[in-house]
């Protein structure tokens, strides 16, 4: 049974309790300390740094392709600088076939590397009222990304 007492405002706090001491481990028995007070956003890693790299890497890439079919920059600009003639061609046929209206506004981007210098992106956009998932497939060349897949689905 535990007695509580109140005591008035006036009085002093009461002394804190001393914290109890830890238990004692047997010493061949391994333990575990963790640094809880540690901040991991400062610094990232080498491997988290990379994710972010390809992340901006691919948004900025179908950010750029989604302003062409938005008519806010000529898709010959992209060619043989950000994208391969095959996508170029599907993209000029989908912009020709395509009435004006509402812009594509890129909304989320989910990046995956499956293979070293190959970049897999999925995401969201927006059109008008909808929502449409992207898909990119985008590799590294010499000149640097170069998207060899792109749909809107």
């Amino acid at each position: 049974m535990v007695v509580v007492l109140r005591l008035p405002a006036y009085l002093s706090e009461p002394e804190p309790e001393e914290p109890p001491d830890p238990p004692t481990w047997p010493i061949d028995q391994l333990t575990l300390e963790l640094d809880l007070a540690q901040d991991r956003r400062s610094d990232p890693g080498p491997f988290r740094a990379r994710q972010l790299r390809l992340h901006a890497a691919a948004g900025h890439l179908i950010a750029t392709v989604l302003e062409a079919l938005n008519g806010q920059r000529p898709l010959r600009q992209l060619l043989h600088t950000k994208l391969t003639e095959a996508v170029h061609r599907r993209l000029a046929a989908q912009l020709r076939r395509a009435r004006p209206g509402h812009p594509h506004r890129l909304r989320t981007v989910h990046v995956c590397e499956p293979a070293a210098g190959v970049i897999e992106a999925s995401g969201t956009i927006t059109l008008g009222p909808r929502v449409r998932a992207v898909t990119a497939r985008i590799e590294t060349t010499p000149r640097g990304w170069l998207c060899t897949s792109f749909a809107i689905l």
